[in-house]
């Protein structure tokens, strides 16, 4: 049985960042569940910053949450 996991994140990391996420998530699951690497699916959501709410403020309206992190 496939393991799944999905990663929601704002949008804009480097691919490099995304590349090496999905890399130590994907070892984890493995590990942790002793499972077969082709056993393990992990995908990452880039959400656009109007998307999504924090705290009731739209992401792309709050304070140190511009795109050029």
């Amino acid at each position: 049985m496939p393991i799944l996991c999905t990663v929601q994140m704002p949008a804009g990391k480097p691919r490099h960042q995304i590349e090496a996420a999905l890399r130590d998530i994907s070892q984890v699951l493995i590990q942790d569940f002793n499972v077969q690497p082709t056993q393990v699916r992990v995908t990452i959501d880039e959400l656009p910053r109007n998307r999504y709410i924090v705290g009731g403020v739209m992401a792309d309206e709050l304070d140190g949450f511009d795109e050029k992190e």
